[in-house]
């Protein structure tokens, strides 16, 4: 008798395809399903690490990926999403880890062809992945994508990012700075920290900021490498934070902002935390109250409240409104790069929409001659620049003290948008 049974996926290669499923065909947030993937009890830390490489990777590259596979295959929808999925993740693998090698990349995606009955694609996936195997440099050469393409479509496939969006960066920015937001997006951002709050502070300062590949340091915050790997991390950890979002906060000098000041849009209290620790008189609020509890657990004694932006009326008076608007992403895609893959260009109008709404009761709660503080992630010129036009159009009596973009060549992969907004 033969053993017809299968091999059981190996668990990150599992978690990775379970979580990019979750992500794009059920519009999960990526971390939100690589984390309910990881319940499952994946215990090894190497398999978390690989399995969050492989999902992220795989997203920030999935439109080149695509293309690769498309020489090989005649139609690529016919394998269906699992099966497409698990083709694109080996091959990330084989091109893009080399630690792992190729026969171990087709070896599993093989396993798995056979987990659908009756469809007979072992020998499909074992005949492209060993192709895809044998590029070798070629699949990392600009020329391979020109291949009878446009240049918007060689910009698509190279940069694996949705031609309405290339289209729109390169009409908007100009090809020099569209070049450079297309390269980032397609990288990893640098790690962020701050240590503020943590009971090692003093001690992991002294430390870190005599590491030579120390990118900036701003107050208590580093920027590392993307992949900056702790020997021993402190326990508790570090405060995880974009260090392009404290880049845009301090641009917007808030040791001077009328006090006190309501953080509108709080999340988990990234933004405060900075407020907290320049000693300014803060609270926060934000709709969603597991994010509220997030942010009173790592920073215990904030005032907080559940509240939408757009209505609300906050329990103190405000001199300063900072508002990390809810915005479309497309500036931090190196972070979140499932985004891409989801936003459509209506989108875009639906947020702006909102974003007038939660500007327009700012105007209203704060104090007369105070500050509105506005804060973006995403590079819409709509959602920013457009967006405070409008509003000024409509309040002749608020001026621009203040206006700030990431710079296009910034090493942080992260760009932000920011503008001080003063009444009266």
């Amino acid at each position: 008798m033969h053993d017809h049974s299968l091999k059981p996926l190996p668990p990150a290669r599992r978690v990775a395809l379970e979580a990019l499923f979750r992500c794009l065909m059920e519009k999960q947030d990526i971390q939100a399903a690589l984390d309910k993937a990881l319940s499952a009890g994946v215990g090894d830390p190497r398999d978390v690490g690989l399995a969050t490489e492989l999902s992220y990777g795989y997203l920030r590259l999935k439109g080149r990926l695509e293309y690769i596979l498309s020489r090989f295959l005649k139609d690529p929808g016919k394998l269906g999403p699992k099966m497409r999925l698990a083709m694109g993740l080996a091959t990330y693998e084989i091109l893009f880890l080399d630690k792992i090698p190729a026969y171990a990349s087709v070896d599993w995606a093989v396993e798995f062809s056979k987990s659908k009955p009756g469809a007979r694609m072992a020998g499909l996936f074992n005949a492209v992945l060993r192709r895809v195997s044998e590029l070798g440099d070629i699949a990392f050469d600009p020329d391979y994508f020109r291949k009878d393409a446009s240049l918007p479509e060689f910009l698509t496939r190279w940069y694996s990012c949705p031609q309405w969006l290339v289209d729109m960066w390169w009409r908007e920015y100009g090809q020099e700075v569209a070049t450079r937001y297309l390269e980032a997006q397609i990288k990893p951002p640098a790690l962020g920290f701050n240590l503020f709050g943590h009971p090692e502070a003093d001690e992991l300062y002294a430390e870190i900021a005599g590491w030579p590949e120390v990118i900036d340091i701003e107050g208590m915050s580093f920027a590392l490498p993307a992949g900056t790997v702790f020997e021993g991390e402190p326990d508790p950890p570090m405060a995880r934070q974009s260090f392009a979002a404290r880049q845009a906060v301090e641009a917007l000098g808030p040791e001077s902002w009328p006090g006190p000041v309501w953080d509108a849009c709080a999340g988990r209290g990234g933004k405060t935390r900075i407020l907290l620790e320049k000693g300014i008189d803060v609270f926060a609020s934000d709709p969603h109250s597991g994010r509220l509890s997030a942010l009173q657990h790592n920073l215990p004694g904030v005032e907080t409240f559940v509240a939408n932006a757009a209505t609300a009326s906050p329990p103190r008076k405000p001199g300063t409104i900072l508002l990390d608007l809810p915005c479309s992403g497309l500036g931090v895609l190196s972070r979140r790069p499932d985004t891409k893959w989801k936003r459509k260009p209506s989108d875009l109008a639906d947020l702006t929409i909102l974003q007038s709404e939660i500007l327009e009761n700012a105007f209203e709660q704060v104090k007369p001659g105070g500050r509105i503080e506005v804060i973006t992630c995403t590079l819409n010129p709509e959602e920013n620049q457009g967006l405070i036009g409008r509003f000024l159009k409509e309040h002749p009596e608020v001026s621009v003290k203040r206006e700030w973009t990431t710079p296009s060549d910034s090493p942080l992969n992260e760009f932000f948008y920011a503008v001080s907004l003063k009444l009266g």
